[in-house]
């Protein structure tokens, strides 16, 4: 009788020790609804099915023109251009495009068609040059880094802020010249769109070397969406 007790008191307490270790084991029911935390903070993401535009840059910049994932038809960023092989005729230039080429539509010809500041930041620079007609460059900052936007070809009389003036992206900033007129620079009616690296004013449409195109930056992977 006094094994027997003995014998029921160790199942009794060897249960009892089993069920301790399972309880303090087990995760709480609180517990079991929270995610777990991520074994890397410094996972590296792979950015090659991503747009260019990113965080920031998509914070920041805005197309110059409706439609503008349209437009680049004819002068992208970095073309090569001479005067036979430029898909535009009469040809005047030879280079490498340092910009990109917003082109107008067939209903757009005739009608005036506003360009908006891509961001914000001050006007540096309000022109008429070479080449160009009407020319305005913005001073803007992309992803913590300076650069200029040069809008070229715009109808100079149409911009209404002065050199210094802040102007915030969407702000109609002009409207584009007349086709083949002095306000293009004796061009076709379209903008050209440049993106230069730093604080210096540089508005060639071209440079010599494709090296030279390092300074500059495409312009379409900030601005070519709709």
């Amino acid at each position: 009788m006094k094994k027997g007790y003995i014998l029921i008191v160790i199942i009794f307490f060897v249960g009892a020790v089993f069920l301790s270790l399972r309880l303090l084991s087990s995760p709480t029911q609180n517990q079991s609804n929270t995610p777990p935390a991520p074994s890397n903070t410094n996972t590296i993401v792979n950015n090659s099915s991503l747009p260019a535009q990113t965080n920031s840059a998509a914070d920041t910049f805005l197309p110059p023109l409706t439609r503008s994932g349209e437009r680049v038809t004819k002068k992208p960023f970095g073309i090569f251009i001479t005067p036979q092989t430029s898909p535009v005729q009469p040809e005047h230039f030879r280079g490498y495009h340092t910009g990109a080429d917003f082109e107008i539509f067939s209903d757009e010809l005739n009608a005036e068609v506003a360009v908006r500041a891509v961001c914000t930041g001050p006007l540096s620079v309000r022109e008429t040059a070479s080449g160009y007609g009407g020319v305005a460059v913005q001073s803007c900052q992309l992803n913590g880094e300076a650069i200029t936007v040069i809008y070229g070809h715009l109808r100079l009389s149409s911009i209404k802020q002065r050199v210094g003036d802040t102007i915030t992206r969407g702000d109609e900033l002009g409207v584009l010249g007349n086709n083949y007129s002095s306000e293009t620079g004796g061009e076709r009616k379209h903008l050209h769109l440049g993106f230069h690296k730093g604080t210096d004013i540089n508005i060639k449409g071209y440079v010599g070397a494709q090296s030279e195109l390092s300074g500059w930056l495409d312009p379409c992977l900030y601005v070519c969406h709709n």
